[in-house]
């Protein structure tokens, strides 16, 4: 299957399920289920097609991982940090209405 790329808004929901992980709202493992549920939900409401790998709970889990060490400066998570996370960190950090909005985007 050809791999889908992330998208901002997948971005933004990935971001805070991370910062509520940090917060203590939720714990890591309930986030990352919920985070690979929503995203695969959305993807099937989409009409796109995925498989098994798709935005699986593994998945997630790295690409938090990755997240992390953007969001934490090097200072946890696991390097490097890719092109879509830096640009949903830039958003996070310095156009905080634009990322609330990809985050209510993200629920219709």
């Amino acid at each position: 299957m050809k791999r889908i790329p992330w998208d901002m808004q997948e971005a933004a929901v990935l971001l805070q399920g991370l910062l509520d992980i940090e917060a203590g709202k939720i714990s890591r493992t309930d986030a990352v289920a919920q985070i690979s549920s929503a995203l695969r939900d959305r993807a099937i409401r989409r009409h796109q097609t995925i498989d098994e790998k798709f935005r699986n709970e593994d998945g997630i889990d790295m690409q938090m991982a990755h997240l992390e060490y953007g969001l934490t400066e090097g200072r946890s998570g696991w390097a490097p940090t890719y092109r879509w996370q830096d640009e949903i960190l830039d958003i996070y950090h310095n156009e905080p209405e634009t990322y609330r909005k990809l985050l209510q985007e993200d629920k219709q």
